[in-house]
């Protein structure tokens, strides 16, 4: 029966009444559905976005979003990077603009010049992109794991016999490959990086992106001694560059006159990586004169290198570096080694020299590119060209990648811990079958028997609502402690195998069931026991179904007490693993985690709505 009839609806302020009404519940209903959404949408978000509170992340519609997360992800989150191929453009990801336009004949030109010289820039000339992040599973290095996992048939401990490691986990299968550019980083072709290594230099150009060597420089030694200042650079020097990328790193001493002298000594004596730099014929003798003073004979030379040489006349500037070679080189480069003996590996320069070889004359190389420049030396190192070139070419697998990457992590991590999984699954099972067996003994007895006591029992056990779950905490804790009962299943569910609320709902539904039908039973020579297992809980099939309900999702999302009691990694359950997972990964895929693990929940109410709405009728009609 409607609440107003049909002549009061006809009526304005029985109109107004009922707008008002859904009004109100259209509100509440938004700020109940608002906050899952916000939700939603940072679960599949970055460190570049996460900042916005949109419902729709903004780069499913808008390039300039997409493109920023896309070289977040390219440049490994490291805006170190970002600054090297960058010089003086953007310090964060949030400030990364579009380029100009797409020039697809600029990236095929570089493509052939490293065709052309491929064995030249090899693993020390670039990063592999999409490999490594703050707390996410990005592209690369999903697809290196995955690689490893089918090597080794998925056995862990193959995969550390084969290459001596001590991995716990599959996600610490991985390599950070920071500061390549710089004199510190070492590569392998041994062992596990031997193993990465043949990845990387398996890797599609797409996923790689070359260091241009004049940002690195300009953002090493020059930004900071003028503190980004570009105009008191031109004045120290007398020069009249435009922009930070204007400036060249020659490919030998530029000569104790020029105001580049000091920076160019230090960055190739002290910084740049050895595999960057050469030395000219002219310092053979030097270096030879240096190795003799060092090694007492040549026998020990022959050891640290492992080589066969006779004497040390023999020894030529070695076209490879790798081991102690590489420890000489850079002592003779930082003690003996004369500024016009030395040499850099400049790949901007080179390519320059590929240019002008291709076209000849600037005029062709402008008409091809779509673009005016007045010399060959006016080309800056195409950074910004080769990654826009890249996300237009993938632009909707970009999008999709990101959209999945959190989730596919959480999963992964989920599943991984298959314990945590089987954990949960008991504590549901249990926490069912006590609820729905002990509760209806309980109020089986108060209802049947009615002793004289009955109403101030439940009162007793409806004063056990009164307090918060954090405040009973404690004194359970005590209580399983004294019993040696922590970090067991015992723990997880004895605390709430009885609930003053469902023994309450129960009597209240035991206590409308006919007397005459058990009487009638009692007659026919049925005992106790059948009376309660085949009429009353066969009667009570719908509010068993709601206890049941509700002990699931009491145990589902169960996380501080679980926590509490059973802090033993093999008992966690799964809010339990979720929180761990938190604590080591982004804050985007903890969201991703909590919307996979409210799956179940959302499945349980969708299914069995009926059942969750009769717990809602029945007790009001008892």
């Amino acid at each position: 029966m409607a609440i107003i009839g049909t002549v009061g609806r006809k009526r304005f302020k029985y109109r107004f009444l009922d707008f008002l009404i859904h009004f109100v519940l259209i509100v509440g209903s938004i700020t109940m559905v608002y906050p899952f959404l916000l939700m939603l949408s940072s679960s599949v978000k970055s460190g570049v976005d996460s900042h916005k509170m949109d419902v729709i992340p903004a780069y499913i519609y808008n390039e300039k979003a997409l493109y920023q997360k896309y070289i977040e992800s390219r440049y490994n989150e490291e805006s170190s990077r970002l600054m090297d191929n960058y010089p003086g453009s953007w310090i964060s990801f949030r400030e990364v603009e579009l380029p100009d336009g797409h020039f697809p004949q600029i990236a095929e030109d570089f493509e052939e010049f490293l065709a052309e010289s491929d064995e030249e820039y090899g693993v020390y000339h670039y990063y592999l992109a999409e490999h490594y992040g703050r707390g996410v599973y990005p592209l690369a290095q999903r697809e290196y794991r995955k690689q490893i996992r089918r090597e080794t048939g998925g056995d862990l401990l193959e995969f550390n016999r084969r290459y001596n490691t001590g991995a716990r986990f599959w996600e610490e299968i991985m390599v950070e490959e920071k500061d390549v550019l710089r004199r510190n980083f070492a590569s392998s072709d041994q062992g596990y990086l031997g193993r990465f290594r043949k990845f990387k230099e398996d890797s599609p150009l797409w996923m790689r992106y070359y260091i241009n060597p004049e940002g690195a420089f300009v953002n090493t030694e020059l930004i900071p001694v003028y503190s980004d200042k570009l105009q008191e650079l031109n004045a120290d020097w007398s020069t009249d560059y435009q922009a930070w990328d204007d400036i060249r790193l020659p490919r030998s001493y530029p000569g104790d006159d020029s105001p580049m002298a000091e920076y160019w000594l230090h960055y190739v004596r002290d910084v740049i990586n050895i595999h960057h730099l050469k030395l000219e014929s002219s310092s053979l003798t030097g270096f030879r004169t240096m190795l003799s003073e060092k090694y007492d004979t040549i026998r020990m030379l022959n050891q640290a290198w492992d080589s066969s040489f006779e004497s040390f006349a023999e020894v030529e500037l070695p076209a490879e570096f790798s081991g102690a070679i590489v420890e000489d080189i850079g002592l003779y480069l930082q003690a003996y080694a004369r500024p016009d003996e030395i040499g850099i590996t400049n790949i901007a320069e080179d390519f320059r020299d590929f240019l002008e070889g291709k076209y000849g004359e600037i005029a062709g190389l402008s008409a091809s590119w779509g673009r005016d420049y007045g010399g060959f030396e006016e080309i800056n190192y195409p950074t910004a060209e080769l990654d826009y070139h890249y996300f237009k070419l993938r632009q909707k697998q970009i999008r999709g990648e990101f959209l999945k990457r959190n989730y596919l992590m959480a999963l992964d991590q989920m599943l991984s811990d298959a314990r945590s999984l089987r954990n949960t699954g008991i504590y549901i099972v249990l926490s069912i079958l006590l609820a729905i067996t002990i509760n209806p003994l309980a109020a089986y007895a108060l209802s049947r028997f009615k002793p004289k006591f009955s109403y101030q029992l439940i009162m007793l056990f409806m004063l056990t609502m009164a307090f918060p779950g954090m405040v009973m905490g404690i004194p359970n804790f005590l209580m399983l402690k004294k019993l040696n009962l922590l970090n067991t299943f015992w723990a997880l569910v004895l605390p709430a195998a009885a609930d003053g609320y469902f023994i309450f709902l129960l009597k209240g539904f035991f206590d409308s069931l006919p007397r005459e039908l058990y009487e009638s039973a009692k007659l026919d020579g049925a005992s106790e026991f059948r009376l309660f297992w085949q009429f009353t809980l066969y009667l009570s099939k719908p509010i068993l179904a709601v206890i049941a309900l509700n002990a699931f999702n009491a145990a589902y999302r169960n996380f501080l007490f679980a926590f509490l009691v059973c802090q033993d990694q093999s008992m966690w359950t799964l809010m339990v693993h979720i929180y761990e997972l938190m604590q080591r990964a982004s804050s985007s895929v903890g969201y991703a985690a909590l919307v996979i693990a409210a799956i179940p929940t959302l499945l349980v109410f969708i299914f069995f709505q009926n059942i969750i709405i009769k717990g809602i009728v029945i007790p009001m009609e008892k």
